[in-house]
């Protein structure tokens, strides 16, 4: 049985100018044997009786949300003895060829199912080498040199003080690439969940390109909506939620809540850093 609990101490979601904490309350599942069409069969089970397990809960999805998943890719970077990797912890760049690019250091989860998530907002021609090429050489040089800075705050001076890794030794280390396929669950018509199964794609940056192979790793993340109104958050029954979603999904698939990240689950699929 899992004890996910809200963060109590701060807000879920504050940004100030080009930097964002979000305190994020998630479960993450092991999706790897499951086919998709297995998994929406679940979902659609659950969209007819989740208002009966919680009440005044409904599940929703966007048009197309099963055939056209955005792709989202993710540059991992770690020291080159991978001193991030066995942490938990990770720091990544996740860029969306149309909406976004970011650099992120999230703090491994601690005993409430939330990890604290740090990101500095790309814009301009940064943001435009991240999205055209997120592993080239340009959109490195764009992260290193954020890396390095010591007047504004940004995800590699969280990383260095909260587990001594110096960030100016990060080095790309893997990348994936992630079909999200997203569904929303709304307390009394208000935002409470985002949730996703995600299809990704991985490979071993640190080795020569005529040399990677792609592996797979899917999952399901059950996890508060970003910027969730504060009474909503408050509510017992998005904790709730995230207990009758994750329970019900392993039971139906034999599968199983996992405490490895991203990060983590691509290393140990491509045989990197040990794992």
């Amino acid at each position: 049985m899992i004890s996910p609990k809200m963060p109590e101490t701060e807000a879920v979601y504050r940004r100030s100018g080009d930097f964002v904490v979000f305190n994020q309350l998630a479960v993450k599942i092991e999706m790897d044997e499951v086919s998709n069409e297995d998994y929406y069969a679940w979902l659609d089970d659950m969209k007819a009786t989740i208002g009966d397990l919680v009440p005044g809960a409904e599940i929703a999805e966007k048009d197309q949300a099963r055939t056209t998943p955005p792709l989202n890719t993710a540059i991992y970077y770690d020291t080159e003895d991978f001193r991030i990797l066995e942490t938990g912890a990770l720091l990544r760049t996740s860029c969306n060829k149309i909406t976004h690019a970011f650099c992120a250091f999230k703090a491994a989860q601690d005993e409430n199912h939330v990890r604290r998530d740090h990101r500095y907002v790309f814009d301009g021609e940064e943001k435009a080498a991240i999205q055209a090429a997120p592993d080239s050489p340009e959109a490195v040089a764009v992260v290193q040199r954020l890396l390095a800075r010591d007047d504004i705050e940004h995800p590699g001076r969280h990383l260095e003080e909260e587990y001594g890794i110096p960030r100016t030794e990060l080095i790309p280390t893997v990348r994936l690439d992630d079909y999200r396929y997203t569904f929303f669950v709304w307390l009394d018509k208000r935002d409470a969940l985002r949730c996703s199964i995600d299809r990704a794609f991985v490979q071993n940056l640190r080795l020569p390109a005529d040399q990677r192979e792609e592996r797979p790793v899917s999952e399901v993340e059950l996890a508060i909506y970003p910027r969730i109104e504060e009474d909503i958050a408050g509510d017992p029954r998005v904790v709730e939620l995230i207990k009758v979603l994750s329970e019900n999904l392993c039971n139906r698939f034999s599968t199983r809540i996992t405490s490895d990240i991203k990060y983590q689950r691509s290393a140990t699929a491509l045989g990197m850093g040990g794992r």
